[in-house]
């Protein structure tokens, strides 16, 4: 009995050591973040460490919802004029333009459209309300040139129209072509005086005062063979409303055809082109010449 008794308070004994010593350990605690170097080699080793997200100063551009419309941009193409031609004809490309009436050498950045025109009769008058003194033809002379638009009984209806354009659209060279009547010899159309060409200045500014006549100059008139030809220029006053303030006019006449050539500018490049409009008016070759 006394045995037991002892067995038994032997494991009362070693229960109770059990609990005592498991009271008196340190729980175990979670794994710390911090980064332990790992030594290798006797040194410790660099792990790189994320930098961190950096915060947007206050006064940055603030961030469009993604629900909202970005800004449109519109692009402004700006488009160069043309250049205008040059005054140095070494530098102008030319071109050589032949129909049936006549062939001229022209720069190669013009261009040409040929049309065809009937005159109509037509009677300058003032018109009393307004006081505007209304000139027939006007709008001819602003559109094709200075010609000479009333009817000739001793000419067909239809006149041939063939005008170049500089590329600026400040230029211009224009031919007006008509036939005479067959039996008709045109060549007495032509007067070699200084009074003929007043007469066809006239027919264009018949509202003009005679001492405009001023305007006109380097008058020429020469025959050759069976044609006559006359020439001379026009510059009107600066800030004129007349079109084309400022002309070479040309006009040859054969047996069958009459010829009207126009070089058309303006006051400010009158003399500037100079060279260019004696290169085509001289390059120029009519039908029916002998």
């Amino acid at each position: 009995m006394t045995k037991v008794l002892s067995g038994l308070g032997l494991v009362v004994l070693c229960v109770a050591i059990l609990c005592i010593a498991g009271c008196t350990t340190k729980p175990v605690t979670p794994e710390s973040t911090a980064v332990t170097p790992v030594v290798t080699s006797g040194a410790p080793e660099r792990i790189a460490v994320p930098s961190p997200v950096p915060v947007p100063p206050t006064n940055s551009t603030p961030i469009i919802p993604a629900n909202r419309s970005p800004a449109v941009l519109t692009t402004v193409t700006t488009i160069a004029p043309p250049e205008a031609d040059p005054t140095d004809l070494s530098k102008i490309s030319f071109k050589h333009y032949s129909d049936a009436d006549f062939s001229v050498d022209y720069p190669s950045a013009w261009t040409i459209t040929t049309s065809t025109y009937t005159p109509y009769f037509c009677k300058n008058y003032l018109d009393y309300e307004s006081g505007v003194f209304l000139v027939c033809y006007e709008r001819e002379t602003k559109i094709i040139g200075p010609f000479n638009f009333y009817e000739e009984d001793i000419l067909t209806k239809e006149r041939r129209i063939a005008t170049f354009t500089s590329a600026d659209g400040r230029l211009k060279f224009v031919s007006f072509t008509a036939d005479f009547i067959e039996g008709q010899n045109g060549m007495v159309l032509l007067d070699p005086t200084i009074e003929w060409t007043r007469a066809q200045f006239k027919n264009n500014y018949p509202d003009l005062s005679a001492s405009s006549y001023n305007f006109i100059g380097n008058y020429q008139f020469f025959k050759n063979g069976n044609t006559v030809t006359s020439r001379y220029d026009v510059r009107m006053h600066k800030g004129s409303r007349y079109y084309p303030s400022a002309f070479s006019k040309k006009s040859v006449i054969t047996p069958h055809y009459l010829y009207s050539f126009g070089f058309v500018t303006d006051n400010e490049n009158f003399t500037k082109y100079q060279n260019l409009k004696e290169y085509m008016l001289s390059s120029v070759r009519v039908n029916g010449a002998a």
